[in-house]
């Protein structure tokens, strides 16, 4: 990049991300290195070949997310599965410095394994560690950022002084606006007449392997009187070739709301140019490669550009404060906007943006001196990143018993809604427009595929189960439960316990539990957390139930899933389940806490938590 003042080969940032995190961190590290002046590229891991790049660069920076049983994400798989190869000589990185940063969160067995095995293949290969492996955790006071501000500190000490800027010449400020990497224009003054009948339903944004379906049903399955609204989304895809097996997931693109866009036009005074053309440029060998799809949503203007690319509503990180800076002419503004750029200030950021979840939005509502130039939008507001949900319906087609039509594609999704210290209520930028979808409406999907679940050809597959799924959590367990059942019959033996508040409140598919246990298809252990004076979760069952887990799991070698909300629930299950191997045979805890350790290097403990 223009005014670098390190000659020869870049510093390689690459990243694994999987809901984009990593990504995020992945350029505010090159953003922070280009101001120290430093020659950066920066791009995910599979757009690199690994055997014909990677020696080239001699200072690589690798950052990862965990996802599933441990695996790299997606967009870092093809990079991982190259990288290796064994026949690669073990000094083939030698000469080359690395340090690698990972995303985790600690009620995870495989706590940041990804980064981890990435980091223990640069050491396998010759390459020299030039700043200890950072890992974040989101179970940290301040979440990821706690340990990565540090870690990005000691990063950038150790590049200075490897790296020295000539006297006279200083590192640029936080507040410094660097080149665009890619930009946006106008490039009419006539104002689009849109052909679609509704830039929210009817633009979607292409992806790879996208399709677009119909919404069947959106209902709600939790009662009216229950302060969480749980929906039961069901979608009709079409064509026969679709597949999808238990654990898989479907990635859904949101959209901003029509309210939210007209708000950040009206805000930044674009309401008279909103649905003029723009042209988008992409400038040649950028420094950090844009995360945007190679297609934008057409016709392009800035309603649709915001409504389908800009996440409006994510909350800001710290570059975000540095780059808006520059947008403002008022000094008690600006002063305030780069108090939160200061390392020193890290615990105000929190407090300001993280903990009350302001938004961008928000945050631009409130310092509203700021005008964002259109050709800075891309640069300064992140891109719409894709979310995940499990699928909760068996792809067979039919099931014995009551369930015998057709299946259509099926996910179970908590509303996000909720207060903080901002007047305003939260909510969810997906589960939002999620819950806003009526029968008819397009939605385009994505299949992955997941790791939570063997495949149904593997020995680990046709072993009995234990499932411990509290709230949504039972979405992954009830499709692996259909295709179980229907694939074996009584053949398989499965457990199912399950967590919720209430009976009557929020006890999903109560109706076909009660039918598989009457049929001997299941059985079932509830914990309703609300329904007598003492709280009861899934732990308390656990416990309750554990000479039935000790013959299952011990004796019948049964695979334990653990699927729900991350924080205090994994420990908690992880704690109660060492206490009844200890209980059931007579070991010490740490012979418990081996064994189940030993089950999860087997694949028979296997946990997706959100």
């Amino acid at each position: 990049m223009a005014g670098s003042l390190l000659a020869g080969s870049p510093v390689l940032i690459l990243y694994a991300s999987e809901l984009g995190t990593a990504a995020d961190l992945a350029k505010e590290v090159a953003h922070t290195l280009l101001r120290r002046r430093l020659n950066v590229k920066c791009m995910e891991a599979n757009e690199l070949d690994p055997f014909t790049s990677l020696p080239i660069y001699k200072t690589i920076i690798f950052l990862a997310s965990t996802t599933g049983q441990g695996e790299i994400p997606m967009n870092g798989k093809d990079f991982w599965r190259k990288f290796l190869v064994k026949r690669i000589p073990r000094d083939w990185l030698k000469g080359v410095e690395f340090t690698t940063f990972g995303c985790g969160d600690s009620t995870y067995l495989k706590y940041n394994a990804a980064a981890r095995k990435i980091h223990g293949r640069f050491l396998q290969l010759g390459a020299t560690q030039m700043v200890a492996r950072g890992e974040g955790d989101e179970q940290h006071s301040e979440g990821i950022d706690g340990s990565f501000f540090p870690w990005l500190e000691m990063l950038v000490d150790t590049l200075s002084m490897k790296y020295p800027l000539p006297d006279g010449v200083e590192p640029l400020p936080a507040d410094h606006l660097l080149e665009p990497e890619h930009f946006v224009t106008l490039t009419s003054h006539r104002k689009v007449t849109y052909l679609v009948r509704d830039v929210m339903k009817d633009l979607h944004v292409q992806r790879p392997a996208s399709r677009t379906c119909l919404i069947v049903r959106n209902k709600r399955v939790t009662a009216e009187s229950h302060w969480q609204d749980v929906r039961h989304i069901t979608i009709s895809v079409p064509g026969s070739s679709v597949r999808w097996a238990p654990g898989d997931t479907v990635t859904l693109l949101p959209k901003n709301f029509p309210e939210d866009v007209e708000e950040f036009l009206v805000c930044q005074g674009l309401i008279d140019v909103a649905d003029h053309p723009l042209g988008f440029m992409r400038i040649p060998n950028p420094a950090v490669e844009s995360p945007l799809p190679g297609r934008l949503v057409q016709p392009l203007t800035l309603r649709t550009l915001l409504t389908h690319h800009l996440d409006l509503t994510s909350i800001p990180r710290r570059a975000f404060f540095g780059m808006i800076a520059n947008f403002t002419d008022n000094k008690v503004h600006k002063e305030r906007i780069l108090e939160f750029t200061n390392p020193e200030y890290l615990d105000e950021l929190y407090d300001y943006t993280t903990r009350p979840r302001r938004s961008i939005l928000e945050v631009l509502q409130e310092f509203s001196s700021v005008k964002i130039p259109i050709n800075r939008l891309i640069d300064v507001i992140p891109v719409m990143r894709a979310r995940a949900f499990s699928v909760a319906s068996s792809n067979t087609g039919h099931s014995p018993g009551s369930f015998d039509e057709k299946i259509d594609l099926e996910i179970l999704v908590a509303i996000v809604k909720y207060k903080t210290i901002i007047k305003k209520t939260r909510q969810g930028v997906c589960t939002r427009w999620l819950a806003s979808l009526k029968e008819g409406d397009p939605i385009s999907v994505v299949f992955q595929h997941g790791t939570l679940v063997p495949h149904s050809t593997t020995e680990l597959y046709n072993k009995p189960t234990v499932m411990i799924a509290p709230g949504t959590g039972v979405a992954p367990m009830r499709a692996l439960l259909r295709e179980r059942i229907f694939d074996k019959g009584h053949y398989l033996k499965n457990t199912l316990i399950f967590g919720c508040r209430g009976k009557d409140t929020d006890f999903f598919f109560q109706e076909e539990w009660v039918e598989l246990v009457r049929r001997d298809f299941l059985r079932l252990n509830t914990a309703f957390s609300r329904d007598q004076p003492a709280k009861r979760y899934v732990q308390h069952v656990i416990l309750e139930q554990a000479g039935h887990l000790w013959e299952r799991i011990f004796k019948q070698g049964a695979v334990v899933y653990v699927c729900g909300s991350s924080g205090n629930m994994p420990i908690a299950v992880r704690e109660a389940l060492i206490k009844v191997f200890q209980e059931k045979g007579e070991w010490e805890k740490e012979v418990a806490v081996a064994y189940l350790a030993h089950m999860e290097k087997e694949g028979r403990f296997r946990q997706e938590t959100w």
